[in-house]
This record gives structure tokens, sequence and C-alpha cells, in this order.
């Protein structure tokens, strides 16, 4: 039997909270057997190499095209469904940067003459489905009760009488809910922005090699998110990204700074919002955030921090942080904060005729506010009605992960809002760095 290759991105950054959705659908509905274990994005593949073509022919014609590129962002953005070759896919859907496109078409044109696909649309890179599997080969019936329940969308209203296949399904599925703590919750369709640090090249059930996009080199060994080299590409990326300061930078005397949600010591927020650390590194991750503030921030400088500065039982005290941190600080409490600094529930500010009221969760904001509400809380867990700028809402999110992990300014703020509001607005700019549009 012939030794089948495949290209790929494996997801990183937000591989614990898509393992954690393909878990939820999983316990809702019969596809335990037909879940995808390792949630990635296909480039190219599977497929087999030509007569004469060893696989270090391949990695070094792989190499040299993935060379040109640095990572590749890409939005995870809700669910999709389509019919593949061995039966149904049910995926989550995802939206390609120009660069993620790009890469997926060079490695095409790199490939095809090496290799002999098993897929045919690799013969046509610019109508690739970009997706992330959850489930695949599944017969409709279950492909049809999945995509509709996790969508609301009917898939298949012929009026015929339901099959026993699909008798068999909803009691399945009735016994799989009942075991939820809430059967009747929707499942939440995710909004996550992502960027694929390494091309994964698969030889038949085990990875080959890993491209590392930031070192340019091939990885062989440890490809474990735990590893050392992992942690280091997650480092480069950062400085890469702008999430990592590498320079102070001198900020106006007057200029007044917002953020909110440091979580500092607080390993599992690493996990649960995607930062880009490793995993339960707390410590790197306190020195990165407490190093960009510092670097951001003078001590003239007036600071709104909006709730929830530390947590966790390895965290320090609160004035222990506090005496690391540039500025003068005027703290917002959060849901997580304790009495230890003086704290307020709440402020108002008014700059460039525009009034803002700051609060760390916004619906302890005032329903008969006539401005914007500034606020925290919510962290990248609810992009789609908590994103960076709600022009529809009039709601600004300095959640730590939604503004880069660097403070922003009011001035910037006001600047955004004004420039939105003189186009007509829009209903939202989702994060503060560049995104996937």
């Amino acid at each position: 039997m012939e030794t089948t290759y495949l290209v790929e991105i494996r997801l990183g950054l937000t591989k614990w909270r898509i393992c954690q959705t393909v878990r939820e659908i999983s316990c809702r509905y019969p596809v335990d057997e037909f879940i995808e274990k390792h949630p990635h994005i296909t480039l190219f593949g599977p497929f087999v190499l030509r007569e004469g073509i060893t696989s270090r022919i391949l990695l070094d014609i792989l190499g040299s095209v993935a060379g040109r590129f640095d990572p590749v962002p890409f939005r995870i953005d809700g669910w999709d469904r389509k019919e593949g070759m061995h039966g149904n896919v049910i995926a989550f859907r995802v939206i390609p940067s120009s660069s993620l496109r790009d890469l997926t078409r060079a490695v095409a044109e790199a490939l095809s003459p090496l290799t002999e696909s098993l897929i045919v649309w690799d013969a046509t890179p610019d109508r690739k489905w970009f997706h992330v599997t959850i489930a695949n080969r599944l017969q409709k019936p279950v492909a049809d009760a999945v995509y509709s329940g996790l969508s609301g969308l009917k898939t298949d209203d012929t009026g015929s009488k339901p099959s026993d296949h699909n008798i068999l399904l909803k009691i399945r599925q009735w016994l799989r809910t009942s075991l939820l703590q809430d059967p009747g919750r929707n499942i939440t369709p995710p909004l996550l922005d992502e960027s694929g640090l390494r091309v994964t090249v698969m030889q038949d059930a085990e990875i080959l090699a890993e491209y590392d996009f930031l070192t340019k080199e091939w990885m062989t060994g440890d490809f474990s998110h735990k590893s050392g080299s992992w942690q280091r590409t997650l480092s480069r990326y950062r400085h890469a990204a702008g999430f990592e300061l590498k320079d102070p930078i001198v900020p106006r005397t007057e200029d007044i700074f917002f953020i909110a949600d440091l979580h500092l010591g607080h390993a599992n927020i690493i996990r649960y919002c995607s930062r880009p650390f490793l995993s339960a590194d707390s410590e790197e991750m306190d020195h990165v955030l407490v190093k960009n503030w510092n670097y951001s921030i003078m001590p003239e400088n007036t600071v709104y921090f909006l709730g929830d500065l530390c947590y966790g039982k390895k965290a320090w005290e609160m004035f222990e942080y506090r005496k690391k941190l540039k500025g003068r600080i005027l703290f917002i409490r959060g849901n997580h904060d304790t009495d230890e600094l003086t704290v307020t529930r709440s402020a108002v500010l008014e700059q460039e005729g525009i009034h803002f009221f700051l609060v760390h969760d916004p619906v302890d904001a005032p329903g008969d506010f006539d401005g914007w509400v500034i606020h925290g809380h919510h962290h990248n867990n609810d992009l789609r009605h908590f994103p960076f700028v709600d022009f529809r809402n009039r709601r600004i999110n300095v959640s730590a992960e939604v503004i880069g992990y660097v403070p922003v300014t009011l001035r910037e703020i006001c600047s955004v809002i004004k420039r939105g509001e003189s186009t007509g607005g829009t209903d939202h700019i989702l994060l503060r760095y560049p995104h996937v549009s």
C-alpha cells in the first residue's frame, strides 16, 4: 500500500477552545466515531508521490514555497457543511486571509507536478473550501440533524415521513442531551481569530515534519504545543504581531489609557481566551503583559483599568502587581477583584464632545446613558456581541485580548468613533489589531 501524505495547518492558539466545542457536539449528537481528532485546515492532499520523488524532495520543494510566507491569519466563523467524496462533512467555517489563499495556491502549483492527489479539488485551488472539520463520512440524515441543530436552519424539508434511521437518531440524541447540564442550550457558533504558525506534513497517520513560518526552518522531533520549540515560536509570533512590544513607546503626557482583564497569575486564561503563550505558563504571560503596560505608559499618564487585574491560586496580591505598573491608575472593579486597592464601580468621562461610561461589565451600564460604554469582562469570548468597537450599541471592549494586549488611548478610541460615524458607521470593528476582514 502506497504511503499517503497531507499538507495542513493545525490550529494552535484556538485548539483548546475548538476541541471543547467539538466535545460538546459529540455529547449531543451520535458522531463520536467520525470526529476529527486534530483540528486543521487542509492545504493539499491527501496525495501519493510520483515515481522518483522522495519525502526529502517533497520537504525541500514545500519549504521553498512556505519560506516566502509569514504566519497566515484566518478567522473561524460559525458552522458549515458539504457533501464530500466519502460522505457528508460538518465543519467550522473558515474565512481565509489573502495570504492563506496565496499559500494554498502556491503549494498546489509546486506539488501538483510531483504528486498524484487523491482529491479532485486540488487541481483548482482557487475554488478551495476552507474549513476545519468537526466530523466527516456522515450519512446525510445524520449530517442534516447535526447541521440543523447547530445552525437552526432546516436542511431538508421534503414533507416525507421520518425514516427508521431518523427515529433512531432522535432517540440517541435525546439520550445524549438528557445527560447534559443544559440540553436546551444552543451550542454557540465560534467567532475566533487564528494564525497558522506552521505547515504540517503528515505521512500516513504520523507527522513527518513541520515548517515554522517564524524561524523559516523545518521542525522535527517534539511537535507538542507544550514543547520548548513551540514556546519559542509563540514568542516570535508575539513580536511579529505586535502582541509583545520590543521597545518603549513614548506617549503624550496628556494621554489617557484603557485596558481590562489582564488576569495576571491566571494560567487557565491562556487556553480559555486563546492567548499567545505556552499553555499554563502564567509567568511568561505576566512578564509580557506588565512589559507592554510599562512600555506604553509613563508615570504621568492616567490609566483606567476596567477590572480583573489578577486571578487564581497562584496569583500575587493585587497591590504587589500594582507596584509593577506605571501610571496614575484608577481601578474599576471587576468580578474577580478584591478590596485591596481603592476601586470604584464605574466612572464617567468626556473627550472631544463624546461622553463615556466606564464599567467592567457592560450590563451594569445605565440603559439611558446617552454616550459610549467602555468595558471589559467579555474578553474575546463573544466577539459577535462584544467586539472592539460596536457602532450599533455604542460599546468599546478593551479586554486585553481584543486590543492586542497593549493599552489603548482615549485619543485612539475617539478617532475610531469619529471616523466610523463620518462614514455612516459600521456594525463593528472586531479587533484592534489587523484581522481577516
